[in-house]
């Protein structure tokens, strides 16, 4: 299928459980992904590293294990509030 949608920005580790989100700053400013990771501070710890004038690298680890889906899962359900923070604030 070549209508595809890129995701290569979503990196998934099941066997150490985290999954990491590269986030474009061009597309999202810093307090929109702060405000967006923010909502997973009772499920998971994180790390937010990187070049704020280039890309933010969202690293999250969950505090219970997860399998594939649900690591998929907290990078899209994350990808969706970037979305909704960046266009209400």
């Amino acid at each position: 299928m070549t209508d595809r949608i890129d995701t290569d920005n979503i990196y998934v580790d099941e066997d150490e459980n985290f999954v990491a989100v590269r986030v474009n700053t061009r597309i999202y400013k810093m307090h929109a992904i702060m405000n967006a990771a923010d909502e997973f501070l009772e499920e998971s710890n994180f790390v937010i590293d990187g070049d704020p004038e280039k890309e933010i690298i969202v690293k999250f680890v969950p505090k219970r294990r997860l399998n594939r889906t649900q690591l998929e899962e907290v990078a899209n359900r994350f990808c969706t509030l970037l979305v909704s923070f960046s266009s209400t604030r």
